[in-house]
């Protein structure tokens, strides 16, 4: 191992687990029909689908940059399926599995990532039927995610709605002071909100041993007085299961949960990073035989759900949403840059933005957007 490489710790599994990695039962399964059960395993197939043709997109030049979640499905899908209508979710990056259990258009979501404004998608691509679960817009910032999610949460405590509000944030982001505040705020006030860790043992190029000291990051609930959990994060039926748990102790007034899934990034942070330049792989191939989706099969198989014949059923038609989405995506023009500027919330925005706005014009016309401007001319 080189010396700019880090020396990995393989997480302790000392966690809770229904689905062995052979798909063999090591607890008691959570009650779900064959309905919901193939729900999920479509799911799974199509989400592995989606970000292979946006990876495929992202080569061609037609995204600019995307993320994977190949290998950690399980976390977003086994989560956000314990939420029902109505509910909302704050999920990150890498989280799709989560959207499209609950019906987020795909052809929306790629011309949002090709460029195009909320507004400038909302006309060409008209939403008929919103999805059964709100979502935000993913968080890039993903401490701040859990503090929105919080006061999203209070919200709708304050004014009375049976609403239960998921968050997503990555292991990297329990460092930050946002995440802390949310779980303080929401432990105090008993918001209705769960918070999944997605730990995947790296952020972008950081190792999770790098980011804290405590045992684990479930750890990190037992300070702010709200359970803590720890589940194997590449099993559907664990992460529904405790996240279900959750959700209904906050429905019924319990406040928060913390939940610590844990899994790995077996594939690069995302389309702009190169995981070989700071870790060995051969962990990330050893984490390859944790997949969730053959995991998952083999248990369906047991129930006598799951075929050769409905795999490639699957497989066929998931291929065949994802470029149809694409090619409704791809026409939908990218919007005008300028209009970044036009929605402040606190009315002045203030000779900061206003100095960034000539930058940006300037760039946009061909010229130096670094020449040196008196901020004082902009006031």
């Amino acid at each position: 191992m080189g010396q700019h490489k880090w020396a990995e710790q393989a997480p302790d599994e000392d966690f809770f687990r229904i689905l062995e990695p052979d798909g063999r039962l090591s607890g008691e399964a959570p009650d779900l029909d064959d309905e919901t059960l193939l729900r999920l395993y479509r799911t799974l197939v199509l989400t592995r689908a989606y970000e292979t043709h946006t990876i495929r997109m992202q080569r061609r030049g037609e995204l600019s940059v995307t993320a994977q979640s190949m290998y950690e499905e399980a976390v977003g899908l086994g989560a956000a399926a314990a939420l029902r209508e109505g509910d909302w979710c704050f999920p990150s990056y890498r989280q799709f599995a989560a959207h499209l259990y609950w019906g987020v258009p795909m052809d929306r979501t790629l011309a949002i990532l090709r460029g195009g404004a909320p507004e400038t998608v909302a006309e060409h691509l008209p939403l008929e039927t919103p999805p059964g679960v709100t979502f935000t817009p993913y968080g890039v910032i993903l401490g701040t995610n859990v503090l929105n999610a919080a006061g999203s949460a209070m919200a709708d405590k304050f004014n009375g709605r049976d609403i239960v509000t998921l968050a997503f944030t990555g292991e990297g982001s329990t460092s930050e002071g946002d995440f802390h505040d949310a779980l303080n705020f929401a432990a105090v006030f008993k918001a209705p909100l769960v918070v999944v860790v997605h730990n995947n043992q790296w952020a972008i190029s950081t190792p999770a041993h790098r980011q804290h000291a405590a045992p684990t990051f479930a750890h990190k609930a037992l300070a702010h007085g709200l359970p803590g959990e720890r589940v194997d994060g590449n099993d559907v039926l664990a992460m529904y299961q405790k996240t279900r748990e959750a959700v209904d102790r906050a429905r019924s007034g319990g406040g928060p949960t913390l939940i610590e899934a844990v899994t790995y990034r077996v594939v690069d942070h995302n389309t702009s990073d190169s995981a070989e330049v700071y870790r060995d792989q051969a962990l990330a191939e050893h984490w390859k035989q944790f997949d969730p989706r053959p995991r998952f099969e083999a248990y369906l198989a047991a129930r006598g759900l799951y075929t050769d014949a409905l795999r490639e059923q699957y497989e066929a038609e998931c291929l065949a949403e994802v470029q149809a989405a694409a090619a409704r995506a791809l026409p939908i023009p990218r919007s005008d840059p300028m209009t970044m500027f036009d929605s402040q919330l606190f009315g002045d925005p203030g000779w900061h933005l206003r100095l960034q706005q000539r930058e940006l014009a300037a760039e946009i016309n061909g010229a130096n957007p670094y020449t040196v401007i008196d901020p004082e001319a902009l006031s």
